[in-house]
């Protein structure tokens, strides 16, 4: 079957044969499908290789499950466990054949019994495993939950209590519990908030950085529901008056989940309860998935492969900064590397690379564990925060001494790094020697495909992104491969080709969206390399925003900068370019 697969890649072009000969032979060692070999190893995308099989055989492929069409009746006659197993969701049924979405057409023993089962040719729609597994895990979900009466959501503003429990048992606690969990991985929140109110339990979700209420519950019930999850945590139920934190891990929907727990006391006699749940695949990104242009990339590429200096990448709580380094040391994960980062906490353990979990209560800081990393002969090094002068010291002694370092700053921009590590206390003939490139970053959310909504954007919108209405250049540019050179290196990077028609696009709402407009959240970026340009500022020590100057002026884009492109190419809005680059400044070349 293996074989078969991959001579399909193979004759596809979807897999270059070298790569499926390399992969043909981890699946021998290891046992495993050559399916997961190729996405692990990021040779192959789930999506091209369901696209090539339903290529071969004739098939229609579909990137979107409509879960809510999906009869239930017909749901009940699979079995849930064999339904994960064969990757088959039976979606409906009518007088000519029963339809079905599967994540293997090779599989024909499932369409076998499928047809067995109903007596009617089966007509097979293929999608991505993970598709598939998520719209069989949401189907049961809401066969299960319905007409249960234990969910609590509000029926109108003057009746929004609805109690969870309907007995003195906690089985409908647990239950209760673990649907929390179950609901936020389906709907990708990164945060649970459970708050007690003065007459309720409200629980909200961050989803792609915006919090919203998700389901409310009687106040009685609130001891419980901390009581089950300090339990989960391994947190002491008896101490209510100090802060505790906690880890669960749980798997869910197939996919495995570490979940930070944080409790605190509060003044309405319960405590406050806030969850992270921490997604293996939101945080360990390849780096030309995290949204770079061209030319950004180009130069980051080139500069986590030099054999010293320091990459700062700086913005606030929540803005990626941390996902940027994981996917920086996985382009660079190889074994003739020593790498090793010191973390505040350790959000994934990455194999090839020797992480430490910085714990100052006992004296294990940033500095101290740089300190000691320097002894352990490493060729990179990550230090989860410059927080103060000692170890912004030491990152700078290691940059020099032929190591590479990477670490985060808290700045409003890339010039602002420069200025804070001199105000720190550093000298500036330091600075300018050892930091390499500064990288300023943001989040904004991505529209949904499936129901954004083309606009035409008012003048004010395009000044506020630095688009002069009268000048716009809509012509295509043409493509050209354009030269950087820095530290004596050169750099490559392709040029831009906008389109000819570039479109705005607001935010709608849509099954695939759960109403909300927006799936994920995609970076925007602002690298200033420290070069001949702005070098010379640093050592005049020279404000932020002459430096800035100086660097959009040699061709550095500004956070607000990149958000416009991403305008363009349509995958966010001018709302959320403009609300994650309020203080940017817009300067005039």
């Amino acid at each position: 079957m293996e074989n078969y697969l991959a001579e399909i890649l193979a004759r596809r072009g979807v897999v270059a044969p070298e790569r499926l000969d390399e992969a043909m032979q981890t699946v021998r060692e290891r046992g495993q499908t050559l399916s997961d070999v190729l996405v692990a190893t990021k040779v192959a995308e789930p999506p091209a290789i369901a696209r090539a099989l339903a290529d071969e055989f004739g098939l229609p492929f579909t990137d979107f499950i409509d879960v809510a069409a999906v009869s239930l009746p017909l749901v009940e006659r699979i079995p849930i466990t064999y339904a994960k197993q064969h990757g088959l969701l039976v979606v409906a049924e009518d007088d000519a054949a029963v339809h079905c979405v599967v994540a293997d057409p090779l599989d024909v023993t499932a369409a076998d019994d499928v047809r067995a089962l109903f007596g009617k040719p089966v007509e097979l729609t293929v999608a991505t495993p993970d598709a598939v597994l998520e719209a069989i895990n949401r189907v049961w979900e809401r066969k299960e939950s319905g007409g249960s009466g234990l969910e609590a959501e509000a029926q109108a503003e003057e009746d929004h209590l609805v109690d969870i429990l309907d007995a003195d048992d906690e089985a409908p606690i647990i239950a209760w519990v673990n649907s929390l969990f179950s609901q936020a991985v389906r709907e990708r929140a990164s945060d649970i908030h459970i708050e007690p109110e003065e007459r309720d339990v409200v629980v909200r979700y961050r989803v792609d950085g915006e919090l919203y209420v998700a389901r409310r519950a009687s106040k009685q019930f609130m001891s419980a529901i901390v009581a089950r999850i300090k339990i989960m945590a391994s947190l002491n139920i008896a101490e209510k008056r100090l802060p505790q934190d906690g880890r669960i891990t749980l798997k869910i929907a197939g996919k495995s989940i570490d979940i930070r727990v944080s409790t605190i006391p509060t003044s309405r006699q319960f405590e406050r309860i806030v969850m992270r749940l921490l997604h293996k695949t939101s945080v360990l990104k390849s780096l030309d998935e995290l949204g770079f242009a061209p030319r950004d990339y180009a130069l980051m590429d080139g500069l986590i492969q030099r054999p010293d200096g320091i990459i700062l990448v700086t913005g606030p709580t929540g803005s990626g900064k941390t996902t940027t380094l994981y996917g920086c040391l996985n382009r660079i994960n190889e074994p003739t590397r020593n790498i090793l980062t010191a973390e505040d906490p350790v959000e994934y353990e990455i194999g090839g690379i020797h992480q430490v979990h910085v714990k100052p209560s006992i004296g294990l800081t940033f500095a101290s564990a740089l300190r000691a990393f320097l002894r352990q002969d490493p060729d990179v090094v990550m230090v989860g925060e410059i927080r103060d002068k000692e170890t912004a010291e030491i990152a700078i002694h290691a940059s020099l001494t032929g190591h590479l370092v990477l670490s985060t700053i808290h700045t409003n921009d890339a010039p602002g790094a420069v200025t804070r590590l001199v105000d720190m206390g550093i000298e500036s003939f330091l600075v300018r020697s050892s930091l390499i490139a500064v990288l300023a970053q943001r989040l904004v959310r991505v529209l949904c495909p499936h129901c954004k909504v083309p606009y035409e954007p008012t003048d004010y919108e395009l000044r506020q992104l630095g688009l002069d209405p009268n000048r716009l250049q809509w012509k295509t540019r043409r493509k050209v491969t354009h030269r950087y050179v820095a530290h004596g290196t050169t750099y490559r990077f392709p040029g831009e080709d906008m389109g000819t028609d570039p479109v705005f696009y607001r935010a709608k709402g849509c099954e695939a969206c759960t109403g909300k407009g927006f799936v994920g959240r995609l970076g925007i970026y602002e690298l200033m390399m420290i070069d001949d340009v702005v070098g010379p500022l640093i050592l005049d020590r020279a404000d932020a925003q002459t430096m800035k100057r100086a660097a959009q002026v040699a061709g550095m884009d500004s956070l607000r900068d990149d958000g416009a492109r991403k305008v363009l190419e349509g995958r966010t809005t001018v709302e959320e370019v403009l609300a994650a680059t309020q203080e940017d400044v817009i300067v005039d070349e």
